[in-house]
């Protein structure tokens, strides 16, 4: 029975502990927002790119789900970050990978709130069509630790790639309602692509050695929208994916069927 006791108690539950919690392994942290080169505000005249101001959506957690058959819309999932997703307006990134759910939460601010160029370019986002989000939606990952094979494999962290280029993305946007936050889920299907498989498997096989940032931007065209910010940022640590809970089965109640 100890044995049991004991294997029980070294899977992490959701969300993941916060670095330097759990020994600052298999745990998730925020990052400077200066690691992330963005498009300044002159950037249509001269390209230059600057460090960013601070992510406008602050990180409220990060899940690893250990899963053969990654989860569409993970937000409909009850166990999600802690059963807590509903608390307040979040943004979701959402990697199907082939072992795995890697989703990350992030507190959506009212417009009101953000810089008036910044609540612009998400607004346009929320409200665009499926092609002009796979058209804006940046990520900018860095490798914060690891060996120079991972480096290689996931570039030097100043070149951010346009996701729905090269990736399906799948977008689960609900606006707010008088009884329901807002949820704006993006997945990001990563096995479908051979090019971020062969990255997948060169990260996996180190990440227990690794430090990974991502940041997520939205991109700004039109001299109004600069500079860019950074929209949301996350880190990892040493992930230990054997201590990684298993996404739990769904269970529907009969009762609420009808």
């Amino acid at each position: 029975i100890m044995g049991t006791l004991i294997t029980e108690s070294l899977t992490l539950s959701s969300p993941l502990p916060q670095y330097p919690d759990n020994g600052g392994i298999t745990c998730w942290s925020r990052p400077s927002h200066e690691l992330f080169k963005v498009r300044s505000a002159t950037y249509l005249e001269n390209r230059v790119k600057t460090s960013s101001a601070p992510a406008i959506f602050q990180c409220r957690g990060v899940d690893i789900w250990i899963t053969d058959n990654a989860e569409r819309n993970i937000a409909k999932h009850p166990s999600v970050l802690g059963g807590k997703l509903d608390d307040e307006d979040t943004f979701i990134v959402n990697f199907l990978l082939p072992f795995a759910n890697f989703v990350a939460y992030f507190s959506v601010p009212p417009l009101d709130q953000m810089p008036p160029h910044v609540a612009r370019v998400w607004s346009k986002f929320v409200n665009g069509d499926q092609q002009y989000r796979d058209r804006k939606l940046k990520m900018l990952p860095i490798v914060m630790d690891g060996p120079w094979i991972v480096q290689k494999a996931v570039g030097p962290g100043t070149a951010p790639a346009m996701l729905g280029r090269d990736l399906p993305l799948q977008y689960y946007f609900s606006e707010p309602t008088a009884t329901k936050k807002g949820v704006y889920e993006v997945d990001i299907h990563v096995a479908s692509s051979r090019i971020a498989r062969g990255i997948l498997n060169v990260v996996k096989g180190h990440i227990k050695t690794l430090t990974l940032a991502f940041a997520f931007i939205i991109e700004a065209s039109e001299e109004a929208d600069l500079p860019e910010q950074v929209l949301a940022t996350f880190q990892v640590h040493s992930l230990h994916l054997e201590d990684c809970p298993n996404l739990p089965a769904i269970v529907h109640d009969a009762n609420l069927g009808s």
